[in-house]
């Protein structure tokens, strides 16, 4: 929903047409123009996301003692363990990791009281080994920051495309 909120569509909408001219001044075919300014405003729209917005504004990073329950948990691949997070309304969850006392990331061992055992007894295995769940997130009151960064990013980019289509 980030995309469609907020002041961030005006800066994305000036940056597409503003492309759409640059590509139509530069091959000077409407459609093809509009077809290749529409494939390159989806790659932008794809990839932002994902490649550029995690480095606008660092995370803020979390470090809690956790009781892993292992019907509260999802486990990954490699037998990593993940709590889900519930305590951070609108926040952006980055990574969730569940660590060990010395940083590491833990992976459930094949140990009996989670193989054979009873879920209660796994349970407390992993109560005995002091658990920490490491979060590292964008809170929620960062919204307005993202929006202004993304407008003024996408604004200067349609002002640099303006400026070089007059020129």
């Amino acid at each position: 929903m980030f995309d469609a909120r907020g002041i961030a569509p005006i800066g994305y909408a000036a940056f597409a047409f503003a492309l759409g001219v640059t590509v139509g001044v530069l091959i000077r075919r409407t459609l093809p123009a509009l077809a290749i300014a529409l494939a390159c405003v989806a790659v932008v729209q794809l990839a932002w996301p994902t490649v550029v917005r995690p480095l606008l504004i660092s995370p803020a990073t979390a470090t809690s003692a956790v009781s892993v329950n292992l019907s509260d948990a999802i486990m990954g691949h490699n037998g990593q363990l993940t709590m889900l997070v519930t305590d951070m309304p609108g926040a952006w969850i980055i990574s969730n990791k569940t660590i060990t006392p010395s940083g590491h990331v833990f992976a459930l061992p094949d140990v009996a009281a989670c193989q054979t055992g009873t879920q209660q007894q796994c349970d407390a295995f992993l109560a005995a080994q002091h658990l920490r769940r490491q979060i590292s997130y964008q809170p929620a009151s960062r919204f307005w920051a993202f929006q202004a960064y993304e407008t003024a990013i996408f604004g200067v980019l349609a002002l640099a495309l303006a400026g070089f289509c007059i020129w």
